[in-house]
């Protein structure tokens, strides 16, 4: 038994060649489906996003708040990236002014932990907006 044969019952001695053959044309089909100018509104290698994404939890978030608040947890979970570093950046840069020995820093540090706490009765309205971006995004995936 040779291994062009293994696993196959008395194989005809083109059978290889046919395989090679299909082979070949599927690749072939393959470049040309991706050298194809996409759909309008969809350049080649653009990110999609999936189809299915679990919506963000209100719990989760109030958790991330309280246990991850400093670290502005709650916000990069629900997709606000940019305010969450912000947010995140406040407190390093209150300290470094006040050690600095720039009494600027208490009002830094208190709009940061005011905003923080802010936080708690904002967070039903980010949840909701997070889910609704999701939604979208996976509606617009599925009918483009």
């Amino acid at each position: 038994m040779s291994g062009a044969t293994f696993g196959r019952k008395q194989a005809e001695a083109g059978a290889d060649q046919a395989l090679a053959a299909r082979r070949a044309a599927f690749l072939a089909e393959e470049r040309a489906r991706r050298n194809q100018p996409q759909a309008q509104g969809d350049p080649i290698g653009a990110a999609r996003a999936p189809l299915f994404v679990r919506e963000k939890s209100t719990g989760t978030a109030y958790l991330l708040w309280f246990f991850l608040c400093g670290f502005s947890a709650h916000r990069f979970y629900l997709g606000y990236s940019t305010s969450a570093v912000i947010q995140l950046a406040l407190t390093p840069i209150g300290y470094a002014m006040l050690i600095a020995g720039s009494l600027a820093g208490l009002p830094v540090l208190f709009c940061g932990g005011l905003w923080m706490l802010a936080d708690v009765f904002i967070i039903p309205s980010m949840v909701r907006e997070a889910n609704r971006n999701i939604r979208d995004r996976a509606v617009g995936t599925v009918f483009a």
